[in-house]
């Protein structure tokens, strides 16, 4: 029994108050996981006490058991040898397979078209362009979107840095370095990285900007985001396909470098010269 089928099981007997507190964990049980005490009370509009006791009502012994519980349910959701095997199970053909994904990537694409519109992405480019430093995150397969992001910026003259949450003194040291001046980029999807999401809430305690790359507004990433490049990630087979992650990556990557043309140019110029010279000079 999942802790969604344990609150559902247990409605009859909840007062109204923590029949609301139900309804809101049920309606965001991506999430939950990802949230605080704090924040779970002042969205359900009711005090912490009120839901340590909804916590006992339901026989779970803490809040920190019920956010375990609710990351214990989006694993299982996202359970991926399952999810596989149950999707190679329903092709009947290769063509099948083919003609599948096409129509899922051209869904994704169709997607962040629609809900990232032009004047979002124009000042995501000047914020990252007047920023003195840009931190980029993510976790496993985000991690990869974080890379390529990081190796175009530093193409383009951009001061980036990877922060990886998963050496956690170095990204640590990072972090304190950052000023007011700086912008960090953090990407996840679900399965949300715990340690990306608490990034994100420290970033908002301290005031510190941060663009969020994640699938939606209901993500835990996003609620305190200075801005939000959302990617339909949805997959045929494997979960979380990027290729449209790095498609809207690339977008902003084009529109932040047409911003910076008049910089560019003259850096490219006396790049080709520095190449050139030093072939010539190998040659000899």
């Amino acid at each position: 029994m999942t802790v969604v089928d344990n609150i559902s099981r247990n409605m009859d007997r909840l007062s109204n108050k923590q029949k609301n507190i139900a309804e809101y964990l049920i309606r965001n049980s991506r999430k939950i996981g990802f949230m605080s005490l704090k924040e779970i009370s002042e969205a359900v509009n009711v005090s912490e006490v009120t839901i340590l006791n909804f916590c006992k009502t339901i026989d779970i012994d803490s809040f920190t058991e019920l956010k375990r519980l609710f990351q214990e349910l989006v694993k299982q959701e996202l359970h991926i040898p399952t999810e596989i095997k149950y999707s190679l199970l329903e092709l009947e053909s290769i063509d099948d397979a083919y003609d599948n994904t096409i129509q899922i990537q051209k869904f994704n694409y169709e997607k962040i078209i629609r809900e990232n519109n032009m004047d979002t992405i124009a000042d995501i480019s000047k914020k990252i362009i007047d920023a003195e430093r840009i931190y980029i995150c993510g976790m496993g397969m985000s991690k990869v979107v974080a890379e390529y992001l990081d190796r175009r910026l530093k193409l383009i003259y951009i001061d980036s840095k990877i922060v990886d949450i998963g050496d956690i003194l170095p990204s640590c040291i990072d972090i304190q370095r950052s000023t007011n001046r700086d912008i960090f980029i953090l990407i996840s999807f679900p399965e949300y990285s715990p340690n990306v999401i608490g990034l994100s809430r420290y970033l908002s305690q301290n005031h510190i900007s941060f663009i969020s790359i994640t699938d939606g507004d209901n993500s835990p990433l996003a609620k305190n985001s200075t801005h939000i490049l959302k990617c339909p990630s949805d997959s045929l087979v494997f979960h979380n396909f990027i290729s449209s992650t790095i498609c809207l990556v690339e977008i902003l990557l084009v529109i932040i470098s047409f911003n910076m043309k008049d910089k560019l140019v003259p850096h490219f110029d006396n790049l080709e010269r520095l190449q050139s010279s030093l072939i010539k000079n190998i040659n000899k």
